[in-house]
């Protein structure tokens, strides 16, 4: 609807501003409800200020009658709009403008399959999943991967472990498995660790049949650890590779790179030749005919593309592997691919702890699990304030909607470029820039709106706390838009707080149930409280009945 509004003063502009352009139009604006610079652009051909020429055109110009007036103001044109004109357009359930249907693959979580995850893969995990959903949002065919490391040097770590130490069964799975690759890595020396495990790590690749009962148990346990927390979470996957089934599609690869002269032998190592474009070279081969994760990469990366016919491909990894992909997506280039330009790596800062019981315990890892067990915990306690009359369960289920969806908001509303510090005190709150604020947002429409029998609709004065929200109303849309151009669901976050905020202005000062304008205002709440649902749905984000 914005558009067209925009497209509407640009003709009612062009007999005075011949040249004028869309991109010339600001909205949301600081003065007005739409602003517009055109006289700086035409003042500084004519030689005149913005000011002087904005004033000397103001009178000219032919508003259309979804505006109520135009200003100037420090050389900018401020139009108004005519609320009662354009409300009821504003509040018609939101369409969303479904782009051409392509199908990309969106490659998230990637735990190494010998220990429990930790909180840094809560940030892969939950961008993943929101990522995945702006994109369906908008007629996409997603499909969701997990690419599980299970023949590296880390699971030939674990192992070891398995040789030395024994599995207690005193707790989840993968957590005693995390117990015993901490208790490895304190016992034994780093070269004496190093050196086992690439031996290990050299019978599997081989096939020998040595430890392969040990790595089979190791990966089936942690990824049966892994999908119990998956589940947990509300996260779901289409695909889940596996990188020994690339180890030797990969060797092949590296010896093509080595005959095409894009590689070279060191030490009876492939190196890849990258230096000459700026990148580090790296190994592909090492001296014992191991590959490494790199090399694998490669050979799944292809069969990405061909298998499943992609338009593109986007993997959710720390930026600590920035490197890692632009070698991955050279050496694809060089061997000329050209899907290449459709693949994207979304990088994120690192996750520290803050505020929590967890965050003094030095030298572990602080592990998904309890987090969610602290925040659900927390959850709990605010829940039996607000309604000590529910029973348990009721308080454990909606409790839990309430911790995890303050954990996945906490992690999302952080810009993805900034590493981002998590304190669950901070998350769990009802009051704030929290998945609890805007979950108790979206409750408190469907208190209101169960005790208002629909009518149809009438607008009659319209204040500025009603304006306000059919204001942010139209600029939905654009902040879905951006959040899928930049892959960036902070932008939702940010939205979804300042709409709730402007909601509960509202609520406060316009009477709703009975009042004149019942039927205008029952309309707002509904508009609110849909543009909320569609909110948390892209942030992967439950709504609790009560709270």
């Amino acid at each position: 609807m914005l558009q067209k509004l925009i497209q509407k003063l640009i003709k009612g502009l062009k007999k005075e501003f011949p040249e004028i352009e869309k991109e010339n139009f600001q909205f949301p604006s600081r003065f007005g409800d739409i602003s517009c610079n055109i006289c700086f652009v035409e003042g500084k051909k004519k030689g005149i200020t913005p000011k002087e020429l904005a004033l000397k055109k103001i009178k000219k110009i032919e508003i259309p009658s979804e505006f109520e007036k135009v200003e100037e103001r420090n050389g900018y044109l401020n139009f108004y709009f005519n609320y009662k004109k354009i409300g009821k357009e504003i509040l018609k359930n939101f369409k969303n403008k479904e782009k051409t249907k392509k199908r990309i693959m969106v490659e998230f979580s990637n735990p190494n399959p010998c220990k429990a995850m930790h909180i840094g893969h809560a940030r892969t995990t939950f961008l993943g999943d929101s990522i995945s959903r702006i994109l369906k949002f908008q007629g996409n065919e997603i499909i969701r991967a997990n690419y599980y490391n299970d023949m590296g040097k880390q699971v030939a770590k674990m192992v070891f472990a398995m040789q030395k130490y024994k599995i207690e069964n005193k707790k989840k799975i993968d957590h005693e498995l995390a117990d015993i690759y901490a208790k490895l890595h304190k016992e034994i020396d780093e070269e004496t660790l190093n050196k086992k495990s690439q031996e290990i790590l050299y019978e599997l690749e081989n096939k020998t049949g040595k430890f392969e009962s040990e790595w089979k148990f190791v990966v089936q346990n942690a990824i049966k650890g892994f999908e119990e927390t998956y589940k947990n979470l509300g996260i779901k996957f289409d695909v889940c590779f596996y990188e020994n089934e690339f180890k030797e599609e990969g060797k092949k690869i590296a010896l093509k790179l080595l005959k095409k002269g894009f590689a070279f032998k060191h030490e009876n190592s492939i190196v890849i030749n990258l230096e000459k474009y700026g990148i580090p070279n790296t190994v592909l081969v090492r001296s014992d005919g191991t590959t490494l994760y790199l090399t694998s990469d490669l050979a799944l990366t292809i069969y990405k593309f061909e298998k499943f016919n992609l338009a593109s491909s986007i993997w959710v990894v720390g930026s600590e592997q920035n490197l890692h992909f632009r070698q991955l997506f050279k050496i694809l280039e060089l061997l000329g691919y050209k899907w290449i330009t459709n693949c994207k790596h979304i990088s994120y800062g690192i996750v520290t702890l803050r505020g929590s019981k967890m965050s003094s315990r030095s030298g572990e890892y602080i592990l998904i699990d309890d987090l969610i067990d602290e925040v659900v915990e927390k959850g709990i306690e605010e829940v039996k304030k607000r309604n000590p009359d529910l029973s348990e369960r009721e308080i454990k289920k909606i409790a839990k909607k309430i911790g995890i969806g303050a954990l996945k908001y906490d992690i999302l509303k952080t810009d993805r470029d900034r590493n981002e510090e998590f304190n669950p005190n901070k998350a769990i709150k009802f009051e704030g820039n929290t998945g609890p604020y805007i979950q108790y947002t979206v409750v408190r429409c469907n208190s209101i709106l169960k005790n208002i029998k629909e009518k149809d609709l009438e607008i009659g004065k319209i204040n500025k706390f009603e304006k306000e929200l059919l204001k942010k109303f139209l600029e939905f849309p654009i902040v879905i838009e951006k959040s899928r151009e930049k892959l960036k669901p902070n932008l939702i976050c940010n939205y979804a707080f300042e709409l709730a905020t402007i909601f509960s202005k509202f609520y406060e000062n316009c009477k709703v149930i009975g009042s004149e304008n019942e039927s205008f205002r029952a309309k707002l709440v509904k508009k609110t409280k849909e543009i909320l649902e569609i909110c948390l749905y892209l942030l992967g984000i439950e709504i609790p009945e009560k709270m």
